[in-house]
């Protein structure tokens, strides 16, 4: 609870000093909505904070200054400088109780009566004085308490990279060690290394729990939130809260404390009838919520259930109609899906009264906010009379996996060890396996038990005989079936990062480690793999919670795979995957960037280049996109690559032409894709390996092979000698040379001196460039 309440200190202070510009900006301009918009949102979001913690005044401020902020958004008030001049009040009297908590203390018992009533607006408005706060009790005991320890937030990618380089080291020291042992060094540098090993894995425990919370500190406190909250709306509720153990990141933590409240207090309040109406309907008079945590690989999956009266989509849609987000007629044609999507909208509420608790509108508009924010996803689902099941899908950050590696074929993968409870090898015990319909079975301690293999799963090579491991795999309702393996090589803990997500979607993966000897291994999804073996029927029944039709209907959507990159100046682009032939590093100095056409020479051949207007080029190497059209190949330059993403829906395009085709939605950013298009437009060239047509000169001739050579190629020519078997389509004649060996199909003879007669087709002074281009042009059109 501590560490949750100097987190909600920190973060309380963040807001402040944001919130601040925006009530002067507010106060400068009543109009501007998004600021109006952010200051609610602000009093919203402490006030929920503060029934977490059991702060009354806090909360009793706060939801004073929130009603008062309705009463404008909802046009029943006008904006004045008694308003703002009692929310600057409130914001500053919260600022000292938070300065209390910090140092120790605790908020003293007394009456903020003074700054409630100044948002009254009948009352008479006097000067700024009068809403002024007034001195907190402990004032002159707060410089003698005893200081808090104090503590720094650090931003999570610092966090990531600090993980990052030590699971680095790790890799090195295992590599080591097996060098170590593999040179038989003396007995000194084997107990330094010893020593070196036991600081590094210390240094990785300290580093990971930085990082690490378990869910028990955040739904620690939740008993006592539904127990109070449901008192004092008069209801009989009963929360059962699993998952608890799971542990996540110290980040994630603290952005889903707010939207679980949020959920939580909505589902009371306006979720779970009264017991009255609970016994008139048959149900049992407490009402049941469900809170279920699962972390698989880098995601975290939260379904909140409860067993209310669920959603009045037709009541929704009619608020949604008054509040005019929708028309009638829109409404009328949405399905039952979308009409509960309307519980996302600002504004909207099930609610039927507004109270202290929620119906305001703001609060699921909050959760979801909060949610995408951190790169996550929120849905729901829901039968009038039967309850509401919320589920949000979260990113875990990096994290280590206790694992066992294991051997299939030639690929090697991890199993978390948490799923595993024991290891059978065929090899020293004599399994009987027999077959019931399509499914094989395998005995085990007197049970006959489901038998899947990894090889058949993964539809890779493996396990050709019968000399196999198996793992006995226990999953999460407590059923158990054996996984065949070919072996089971070692226990690792690994460093887990999430994999691109197109193969994600698989299923079958959560994520990929290194092992000390620099090998990938993929981690599997057990869970995965078992629901498409048909191994959690039973499990899918009674956990149904779990099944989002609505996640399931979005990856049925096509995607667009792209790559996300940054550009030499930091920004972010895509580029669709379609275009892009490979990912290249190129010497600094093979670059030609002072032309009007940049360029650079990849294998001998010179390569157009876009994107090197976008900052400095890098010394020593600059890493470059190769992007392909199947006849034409050009180079991007780029800082580096970022991931492979798959899009959801369509670029929404520019309608002006360019370099950038337009924007599409990636992680709730706009992100500019190129315009492939258009870039081998303005760059494009065909490629060498096109068909060109032939033009034969004389390249004994200095200036022929000097001068004239370079032009022709520019050209889009194949050059060759006049001594070359094959016939040319063009070829070009000096002066009076003879033009009966040259055999082409069209003979252009250059002048040498600028008086004599040309026509400026087929017979040009040989430094008219213009007339010897166009010559060429002509001969190329009459070749195609």
């Amino acid at each position: 609870m501590d560490d949750l309440l100097a987190e909600f200190i920190a973060e309380t202070r963040e807001m402040l000093e944001a919130v601040q510009e925006e009530l002067v900006a507010w106060e400068a301009d009543p109009a501007d909505r998004a600021k109006l918009d952010g200051i609610f949102r602000f009093v919203h979001t402490v006030k929920g904070n503060c029934g977490f913690f059991d702060l009354p005044r806090l909360a009793a401020l706060s939801h004073a200054a929130e009603s008062a902020l309705a009463d404008v958004r909802g046009g029943k008030r006008q904006t004045d400088a008694k308003l703002v001049d009692a929310i600057f009040a409130v914001i500053d009297r919260i600022g000292e109780m938070v300065d209390t908590l910090e140092a120790g203390g605790e908020i003293p018992a007394g009456s903020d009566a003074d700054l409630i009533a100044a948002f009254d607006a009948n009352t008479v408005s006097g000067p700024a004085a009068e809403t002024a706060p007034a001195k907190p009790e402990n004032e002159d005991k707060k410089a003698e308490a005893v200081p808090a320890a104090r503590s720094i937030r650090l931003p999570v990618n610092l966090l990531d990279r600090v993980m990052a380089g030590i699971s680095d080291i790790v890799l090195v020291r295992n590599e080591l060690g097996r060098h170590l042992r593999e040179a038989e060094v003396a007995a000194q540098i084997g107990s330094t290394f010893d020593r070196l090993s036991g600081i590094i894995e210390n240094l990785r425990e300290d580093i990971s729990q930085m990082r690490m919370h378990r869910l028990d500190h955040l739904y620690g406190p939740l008993p006592r939130l539904v127990r109070d909250l449901s008192a004092e709306l008069g209801k009989k509720v009963s929360l059962e809260v699993e998952g608890g153990q799971v542990e996540l990141d110290r980040e994630v933590i603290e952005l889903v404390r707010d939207p679980i409240v949020h959920i939580l207090r909505n589902a009371i309040d306006h979720g779970i009838e009264m017991p009255d109406a609970r016994k008139k309907a048959g149900k049992a008079e407490t009402g049941s919520i469900e809170i279920f945590t699962r972390q698989t690989g880098n995601r975290i999956s939260i379904a909140i259930v409860d067993d209310g009266a669920g959603i009045d989509t037709d009541r929704l849609g009619k608020k949604a109609v008054d509040a005019g987000i929708a028309t009638a007629e829109e409404v009328q044609a949405m399905s039952q899906a979308a009409k509960l999507e309307l519980i996302f909208e600002p504004g909207i509420s099930t609610a039927a009264k507004v109270t202290s608790v929620s119906g305001r509108g703001v609060g699921m508009d909050v959760v979801r906010a909060n949610i995408e924010r951190l790169g996550g996803e929120i849905s729901v689902t829901s039968e009038l009379g039967e309850g509401t099941r919320l589920f949000v899908s979260l990113p875990a950050t990096l994290s280590i996996v206790p694992s066992l590696t294991v051997q299939v074929g030639d690929h090697r993968f991890g199993v978390p060890r948490s799923y595993v409870e024991e290891i059978v090898s065929s090899r020293s015990e004599k399994l009987e396996f027999s077959t019931a319909g399509a499914s094989r079975l395998v005995e085990y301690r007197g049970e006959k038990l489901r038998c899947c293999s990894l090889a058949g799963a993964l539809e890779i090579d493996g396990e050709q005989g019968r000399d196999t491991d198996l793992l006995i795999i226990k999953i999460a309702s407590g059923d158990l079936f054996a996984l065949v393996v070919d072996q089971v090589l070692s226990h690792e803990d690994l460093v887990v990062k999430p994999l691109a997500d197109v193969v994600m979607q698989s299923n079958l993966y959560t994520g990929a480690s290194l092992l000390d000897d620099g090998s990938l291994v993929l981690m599997l999804h057990i869970a995965g793999i078992s629901i498409q073996q048909g191994l959690l029927s039973d499990i899918i029944k009674k956990r149904r919670v779990f099944e989002d039709e609505a996640t399931q209907q979005e990856a049925e959507r096509p995607k667009i795979p792209a790559v996300l990159f940054a550009t030499l100046d930091g920004r972010q682009r895509l580029v669709r995957m379609d275009s892009v032939n490979r990912i290249t590093k190129v010497p600094s100095d093979a670059f030609r960037l002072d032309a009007a056409d940049p360029q650079f020479v990849l294998n001998d051949v010179i390569v157009p280049l876009c994107g090197a207007n976008h900052g400095e080029l890098p010394e020593g190497q600059a890493n470059v996109l190769l992007l392909g059209d199947g006849e034409t190949e050009i180079g991007y330059l780029i800082d580096r690559v970022l991931d492979t993403v798959a899009l959801d829906g369509t670029v929404m395009t520019d309608k002006a032409s360019g370099e950038v085709e337009g924007v599409a939605l990636l992680d709730g950013r706009a992100v500019e894709m190129l315009d492939c298009h258009w870039l081998f437009a303005q760059s494009g060239r065909p490629s060498e390996s096109a068909q060109k047509a032939t033009c034969r000169i004389d390249l004994s001739d200095q200036w022929a092979r000097a001068i004239l050579h370079p032009l022709v190629e520019a050209a889009g020519y194949r050059v060759i000698d006049v001594d070359a078997e094959e016939d040319a389509d063009i070829a070009i004649a000096l002066d009076e040379a003879s033009q009966d060996s040259l055999r082409a199909a069209q003979v252009i003879q250059l002048q040498s001196d600028r008086e004599a007669p040309t026509d400026g087709e087929r017979n040009v002074y040989r430094y008219d460039r213009e007339a010897l281009v166009n010559a060429l042009k002509s001969g190329r059109r009459t070749v195609a």
